[in-house]
């Protein structure tokens, strides 16, 4: 039987509630694993429009279920609308910083920054495994931010750098996103290859995400697509051979410029987030939360009939643009209103309320039981 959302939602508080009277407070042992779903630009009106695209039903995403929600600023420190550098070097760092920074803060002289720490880096600090894994490309913004400091986050020639030169244990163990022609590139300008590069740096490299199964430092380079979930199941699956646990970000694009592939993305990243409750095991912290929200409004649709058809009826009339669509308008660009951030697992119970996004990175921290350097 096919359980109604209002009815899989009353049944994960209901859940929650059991567990947190239960053991004296939500999951009260600390989290042996975090693992961080970043919605790149999935504010929630994308959210609302991306489960009803999907599913024909109000809050339908497996995001709906869970049990811990909060609603998160996403300013940075010199604009009230973020972009993706300081929007995850909040996340990750716990620190706001300026646009276009990434895991840097401004140091107050001239163009200099200086570096902040951030939860990869406290874990492989600590001997945990961690990965990253995006289908955007491998030295952008956000996967960047988890173990990059640069002051320009166009700077791929230094983010790659430090991505095989870290500062803090032997670097991310497990690296899957795109950026293949500009790994060759890059390399070729330094007489060099992908191939060697990463092979110097311990990594086995390659195109095909199987290739995880094979291997605990793996980085996978590609230029297209490829197929979340057994991406992610390999990932976790070779993340938790290691006794310590580990911490691992998943960023999936849900950018709506392209408003059909946008509200696509949000429900294959649901769908990830709904398969790694299943496997990665009570002692996990799972979260999702935006970088920054996107000017995407639902303005139309009537109940009984696909909102895609709806949708695509409108986009086929003559001179019709994306702003102009009476179902879903899109206004190209970030927004700068709350997202949300749901959570399950040791620790979720810090997510509630309304908070700054910087607030994320203590709550993955404490959910580890550790405590700021700085």
């Amino acid at each position: 039987m096919t359980l109604s959302p209002k009815t899989r939602r009353a049944q994960a508080a209901l859940a929650a509630v059991l567990l947190s009277s239960a053991s004296g407070g939500a999951w009260a042992q600390e989290a042996r694993n975090v693992i961080l779903f970043l919605g790149d630009a999935g504010g929630l009106p994308t959210l609302n429009a991306g489960g009803i695209l999907a599913h024909d039903a109000a809050q339908s995403l497996y995001i709906h279920t869970m049990p811990y929600v909060a609603l998160s600023d996403t300013s940075s420190l010199n604009q009230w609308v973020t972009d993706s550098g300081a929007g995850m070097t909040a996340i990750m760092t716990g620190h706001k910083t300026n646009n276009a920074m990434v895991s840097a803060i401004p140091s107050g002289t001239g163009d200099a920054v200086v570096p902040v720490k951030s939860l990869l880096e406290y874990a492989e600090e600590r001997g945990l495994s961690t990965g990253v894994m995006t289908n955007m490309k491998i030295w952008d913004a956000t996967p960047a931010a988890t173990f990059a400091h640069v002051g320009a986050r166009k700077n791929k020639d230094e983010i790659f750098r430090q991505m095989l030169k870290p500062r803090f244990g032997d670097g991310v163990d497990i690296l899957i996103g795109k950026g293949r022609a500009d790994a060759a590139a890059l390399f070729a300008a330094q007489q060099t290859t992908p191939e060697k590069a990463f092979d110097a740096a311990g990594y086995r490299y390659g195109e095909d995400p199987a290739i995880v199964r094979d291997g605990a430092r793996v980085a996978v380079l590609r230029d297209s697509d490829y197929a979340p979930i057994p991406a992610v199941e390999a990932t976790i699956a070779q993340l938790a051979r290691n006794p310590k646990g580990y911490f691992l970000m998943v960023e999936w694009d849900m950018h709506t410029d392209d408003a059909k592939k946008g509200l696509a993305h949000v429900k294959e990243m649901d769908d990830m987030i709904r398969r790694v409750s299943q496997i990665a095991g009570k002692d996990t912290l799972i979260l999702f939360t935006a970088d920054h929200s996107f000017g995407l409004r639902m303005g139309g649709g009537k109940r009984g009939t696909p909102l895609l058809e709806q949708y695509d009826a409108e986009a086929a009339k003559p001179g019709m643009t994306n702003a102009d669509n009476a179902v879903i308008s899109v206004q190209d660009g970030h927004t700068g209103e709350e997202v949300v951030v749901a959570a399950t697992g040791p620790g979720a119970d810090k997510v509630h309320g309304f908070m700054p996004n910087t607030r994320l990175f203590d709550i993955m921290l404490s959910a580890f039981g550790w405590k700021r350097d700085n």
